[in-house]
């Protein structure tokens, strides 16, 4: 046996063991060498060292696993590594070869200074995996680890613990209609003067304050970013006499289908109207008529938007477990 770093001439290999091992089982969506290109070797957090293979007798290859870091961290004692795969061939499972990997990485990790990992979905590269039951219905990035997969339980006999769950949602777009309770929340606001609708710079107000008010610096780029691509227009608001209140958007449908998120906020000074859940049913309805054939996302546990999710109808389809080992 023997461990190679990455070098280009890899990359056939290195997919077709994806392919055959992992995304043969259905859950993850296979590479092609553009996705990988795009996924690993232009990820600005890429490092060769952090792709390592297994090699038995110099010709076959075994296994690999990938880790990385996020780059320009003051202190990386206090940040996280990330291990986003590892993949062995069947033939050679259960033989300690996962292992063997799995160490190696982590072994990288402690190079670049990282004391320890934590599993879940701050890691810099996604991998794309696909709703149970439903045909391509996808999601750009796996959150953490799917409970009870062999993947769970192999980093569970590696001395990994469960530090955190994220639940998966879905909704399925092709019949979807506003509900009535939705219908008549929606009168019940208008008739205050709450109304929901697109927004238009020339008359409506106020993301800064909004997300001062939510402390959400990071909604007020994204919002700001999408202004001015020139997709102002796709946002979808809460407003009553042109001062924003909440926003959820932008509309737009991924090439796989999917209805776009980026996220969903409501002022708090007008918070328990009901605004945040019929908002957010209007997102999933324009999805709709706008092409979008379902829509996903995830969030923690205990987030209380869960409720916002189940109130437009969307189903938790996948749970997975955030997973740490400290390094002694």
């Amino acid at each position: 046996m023997k461990f190679k770093i990455f070098d280009s001439s890899l990359i056939d290999e290195i997919i077709s063991l994806w392919n055959d091992e992992i995304a043969s089982l259905g859950f993850f969506k296979p590479w092609t060498v553009e996705s990988f290109t795009n996924k690993f070797l232009k990820n600005p957090s890429f490092k060769k060292e952090g792709l390592v293979c297994l090699f038995k007798d110099n010709l076959e290859m075994i296994g690999f696993g990938e880790a990385n870091v996020t780059k320009n961290q003051l202190n990386p004692s206090l940040t996280p590594g990330y291990i986003t795969c590892i993949a062995v061939r069947k033939k050679y499972q259960r033989q300690g070869y996962g292992t063997l990997i799995l160490e190696k990485l982590e072994e990288f990790l402690k190079n670049e200074g990282k004391t320890f990992v934590r599993n879940f979905f701050m890691n810099p590269t996604n991998l794309e995996w696909y709703v149970p039951g439903y045909d391509k219905h996808n999601h750009p990035g796996a959150p953490a680890i799917s409970y009870n997969s062999s993947y769970y339980l192999f980093l569970l006999a590696n001395g990994y613990n469960t530090n955190g769950q994220q639940d998966a949602y879905h909704l399925n777009l092709r019949d979807y209609e506003l509900p009535e309770y939705v219908i008549k929340k929606k009168a019940f606001n208008e008739k205050d003067g709450y109304t929901l609708t697109y927004y238009d710079d020339k008359i409506h107000f106020g993301f800064d304050s909004l997300f001062e008010a939510l402390k959400n610096e990071g909604w007020n780029q994204a919002v700001k970013s999408e202004i001015n691509r020139g997709n102002g227009s796709k946002l979808l608001i809460a407003q009553k006499d042109g001062e924003i209140l909440g926003f959820t958007g932008p509309i737009f449908t991924e090439e796989s289908g999917r209805g776009y998120l980026a996220g969903i906020g409501i002022h708090p000074k007008v918070q328990g109207r009901g605004l945040g859940k019929t908002l957010f049913c209007e997102l999933c309805y324009q999805h709709k008529i706008k092409g979008s054939k379902f829509m996903t996302l995830f969030t923690g546990s205990d987030n209380p938007a869960r409720n916002i999710y189940m109130y437009a109808g969307m189903k938790p389809i996948q749970s997975f477990a955030i997973m740490r080992k400290d390094f002694k």
